[in-house]
């Protein structure tokens, strides 16, 4: 049976460049119409730009199409086919693309946001190699035409799409080999912890979240375990428990120590080892993302 997402239109009636200027004149919709494979569509004065504003294509099917200097403004795309499409000098303003197929299309010198395809994209678990070649092609672009805010939307859901590809490829994989790839395993952790941490390096605000998240897991065990680290807390006698762990937890994550309250066991050093260099590893990383994230 054939797959309906990679219908290249063949029993649907043709459409060329002149019927669907024509159409979309009086009309704001257009449905289920083949355009003419490996054609052009541009305006009719060459050098010219071609407007389409507030139109709404649906199910059709751009085979190999080659857009020259075409604006879409306010548009919606709605399970088109856009297979091998190229678009060249053209502009998305505001667009919505839902469930479309971008497999192997190309862009050059061309203005589009890659959160126009957010809004409902495709079956991940079956299409999640398009998904990698749509924000692959969609971070490309971004970088030559220097959008720096496409770009990291685009950088972030390639990354994203890339472990959606690989499980897809693992689970239908069989036999004893697929549980022994450990190659997978080392790179699904890494991704999702690269993501959930640090946002692939262009989310600043994982790290707003994760820090606190993070200082607050540490101040809760040495809360817990205060009585394990043998300190004499009697020049802080005065101060509450939750306070004076808390500024202990600060002073070990900051790596700045606190005098005032040194441990004398070994359980105690170790923590406060562990913490320091916990400390440092995330100041590091957090610094170098953030740096990565705002001066790239």
């Amino acid at each position: 049976m054939t797959d309906s997402f990679f219908d290249l239109g063949k029993n649907l009636p043709k459409i060329n460049k002149i019927a669907l200027e024509a159409h979309l004149q009086n009309a704001s919709e257009i449905f289920e119409k083949a355009f003419e494979p490996s054609s052009v569509l541009e305006a009719a004065v060459p050098g010219d730009t071609l407007f389409f504003k507030n139109k709404t294509f649906k199910r059709m099917r751009f085979y190999e199409t080659h857009f020259v200097r075409v604006v879409f403004t306010k548009c919606t795309f709605d399970e088109c086919l856009f297979l091998s499409a190229h678009f060249e000098d053209c502009a998305f303003h505001e667009c919505i693309f839902i469930k479309c197929n971008t497999h192997k299309f190309k862009l050059t010198r061309t203005y589009i946001d890659p959160r126009s395809f957010l809004r409902n994209l495709f079956d991940r678990e079956r299409y999640a190699n398009v998904g990698v070649d749509l924000f692959h092609t969609l971070l490309k672009n971004s970088i030559d035409e220097s959008q720096p805010e496409f770009r990291d939307t685009a950088e972030y859901h390639f990354r994203l799409w890339q472990r959606y590809n690989r499980c897809f490829y693992w689970l239908s994989a069989s036999g004893r080999t697929k549980w022994l790839d450990f190659r997978f395993y080392a790179f699904w952790f890494w991704n999702v912890l690269f993501q959930l941490l640090f946002g692939y390096g262009v989310r600043a605000r994982h790290i707003l979240f994760v820090t606190p998240f993070l200082c607050s897991v540490v101040w809760g065990f040495n809360h817990a375990y205060w009585k394990e680290y043998g300190i004499d807390g009697s020049k802080l006698s005065d101060v509450p428990l939750p306070l004076k762990t808390a500024f202990f937890t600060i002073g070990n994550m900051s790596t700045f120590g606190t005098l005032e309250l040194t441990p004398s066991t070994s359980f105690g050093l170790i923590a406060v080892l562990c913490q320091v260099v916990l400390g440092i590893a995330w100041i590091a990383l957090s610094t170098a993302m953030v740096v990565k994230r705002f001066v790239r």
